[in-house]
């Protein structure tokens, strides 16, 4: 895909009544602990029943807004971490937002969030659903939320946009949009009955997420975790890789590493070493090396960079 953006929108805290920034239908608002954020927008496909835009956050921003009369919306998130808030329900790595016509959404993303938004016309996704061995998702899903069978399959899901997008010059607009949708409604459909009823380990990898964010200050392992909910590492270690694409321990690391770059660009605590302490980085080396291979700078730049003037 590509790496330039077709837009960047500058967010800044603002006054009480102020307008809000938009992107297309999107209302875009800060919290109120941000004070500044940036919003990098790829339109990957746009048509008059069609689009598909790519959007990446540096902050946390809350989108409001509703799906036009006679569409179908999606929003896959690409966090791997964190869990954005979509209408105060906290959405797990394998779920996606799927909208109807009309319905309202109110989404707030994590800081350095990557979301898909995919939206089609009714007549276009009935077409889709008739044409291929497809679920309809909007019988399947809980709330304005599906679960996916597991995060891999989400994933081919995105892989495909990515192919299609990058060869979209040498095929036709109308079959590129059928192709994407296709794909999208496929890779989320269950493979055979039994995908229908998960294994136990999938289960249990759902509690133990569920467990990690309200105990993420504790010192948590693999043992500590085996004992709380009465598994083995071996079950515990697969079913959270085959529902979530990642291990629990580096999950737990990824989340920290989340947590202090939030704190970082809020300004939450003094200095650095105090944010990474507070996150459970004792030994100050290895955080360091382990938070610049997740953001690509040192968390001094973080902090240097969000500094209170």
């Amino acid at each position: 895909m590509r790496n330039i953006p077709d837009d960047v929108f500058h967010v800044t805290s603002s006054p009480a009544g102020t307008p809000k920034r938009t992107i297309g239908s999107w209302g875009m608002n800060l919290i109120p602990s941000e004070r500044k954020a940036s919003i990098r927008q790829h339109r990957l496909i746009h048509s008059s029943r069609f689009q598909c835009s790519r959007l990446e956050f540096d902050s946390t921003v809350t989108l409001t807004g509703s799906v036009p009369h006679g569409f179908v919306t999606f929003v896959i998130s690409q966090t791997s971490v964190g869990r954005p808030l979509v209408n105060n329900h906290a959405l797990r790595p394998n779920e996606i937002v799927v909208l109807y016509s009309r319905e309202p959404v109110h989404y707030i993303c994590e800081p350095n969030e990557t979301i898909f938004i995919l939206s089609t016309t009714l007549e276009h996704y009935a077409q889709c659903l008739k044409e291929h061995s497809v679920i309809d998702v909007f019988a399947h899903r809980k709330e304005q939320r599906f679960q996916a069978a597991n995060f891999k399959l989400i994933q081919a899901a995105l892989q495909k946009i990515g192919t299609y997008f990058i060869d979209a010059k040498q095929r036709r607009r109308a079959a590129i949009e059928s192709v994407l949708l296709a794909s999208l409604l496929r890779a989320l459909t269950p493979a055979n009955r039994s995908e229908l009823y998960p294994p136990r380990r999938r289960k249990v990898a759902t509690e133990v997420m569920d467990y990690i964010h309200q105990n993420t200050k504790k010192s948590l392992n693999i043992t500590t975790l085996v004992m709380q909910f009465e598994t083995t590492s071996r079950s515990l270690h697969h079913g959270f890789s085959e529902t979530f694409g990642i291990s629990p321990i580096a999950y737990i690391k990824n989340l920290r590493l989340a947590n202090v770059r939030r704190d970082l660009i809020r300004n939450t605590w003094p200095t650095v070493t105090e944010t990474a302490m507070y996150w459970n980085f004792h030994h100050l080396g290895r955080f360091s090396k382990a938070y610049q291979d997740a953001y690509g700078e040192p968390p001094s730049e973080t902090a240097r960079r969000n500094a209170t003037n």
